[in-house]
């Protein structure tokens, strides 16, 4: 365990989740995203939800677009920031939401909601360095 777990207060510890979203069910995910960031508040866990806002081609860049890609008329791109204290603690809050019944309720109607056939693009990264 590096220096940076041993903080407790810290969060040191990102999981990034991408998925597509149909542009129609965009306000009915926001309030169902909104429960689940009360519900993770409760276990010190920031979860904080994006959508993408351009497509802009740039030089020497490869667009989020181009690996995920959407009909912009009729998708979105949303991302997820969830940021726990260390890699330990977010096992600990994965096996508990895992068995409350809200959760898991949350997480099926979340699931109605996606693009059909979506598949998340997920990554779990510790901090490396940081202001």
């Amino acid at each position: 365990m590096d220096s940076s777990e041993n903080n407790k207060d810290t969060k040191n510890y990102v999981e990034f989740v991408f998925y597509r979203v149909p542009s129609k069910n965009h306000e009915l995910l926001l309030k169902v995203t909104t429960r689940l960031i009360e519900l993770l508040k409760k276990e010190n866990v920031s979860y904080e939800c994006f959508g993408l806002n351009s497509s802009e081609k740039i030089h020497g860049f490869i667009n989020i677009t181009r690996i995920i890609p959407i009909n912009p008329d009729e998708e979105e791109i949303w991302i997820n920031m969830v940021t726990y204290k260390h890699q330990q603690h977010r096992a600990e809050v994965v096996e508990k939401i895992s068995k409350d019944k809200d959760c898991l309720d949350i997480y099926e109607e979340f699931m109605k909601l996606l693009t059909p056939g979506t598949e998340f693009i997920i990554g779990e990264f510790r901090n490396l360095a940081s202001n």
